[in-house]
């Protein structure tokens, strides 16, 4: 496998590993690591790193979130892309996905509260030109994300990967 493939697949379970513990684990030079993760991100293939966290075992009031489902109705030379670019150029937009079946895009929104979204739905979304509807769901608790299980009063696990 190529050591950019195989340095993705260990950095996408988890971003804190170092070059030389991925060097390790591969049996590379480190220098071969580093350059290959220079290189994925001046290719743009790696764009950004974050973290998974849950909220609710801090305590804290999480976010509201929300996956809306969108109907819209592309028009000649201004399709799918044209729509999307306005869609996510919204701050409160997460994530943006074209989709097959009943709805054209799906979107994951935050905000402070329910209210916020609700919000930026009628008065932002609803009202894009080529959007036909939409359908709010609202996500009430979490889990699991990115294949890292929530268990409240239990430590938060991550789950064995085998090849």
């Amino acid at each position: 496998m190529d050591i950019k493939r195989e340095v993705l697949e260990i950095l996408r379970e988890d971003a804190t590993i170092n070059s030389k513990t991925i060097a390790t684990m591969l049996g590379a030079a480190e220098a071969d690591v580093e350059a290959a993760i220079a290189e994925l991100h001046a290719q743009g293939v790696i764009t950004k790193y974050s973290a998974i966290i849950n909220f609710e075992a801090m305590g804290d009031d999480a976010p509201a979130e929300a996956m809306i489902e969108i109907k819209v109705e592309p028009k000649m030379d201004f399709g799918y892309e044209d729509i999307a670019r306005r869609i996510y150029s919204f701050t409160e937009v997460k994530a943006l996905y074209l989709m097959s079946g009943r709805y054209d895009f799906s979107i994951r929104v935050e905000a402070r509260n329910m209210k916020e979204i609700s919000k930026f739905v009628w008065e932002k979304l609803a009202v894009l030109e080529g959007v036909r509807s939409t359908e709010t769901l609202f996500v009430m608790r979490k889990y699991k994300e990115n294949g890292v299980i929530f268990d409240n009063g239990e430590k938060q696990r991550r789950l064995v990967v085998s090849p």
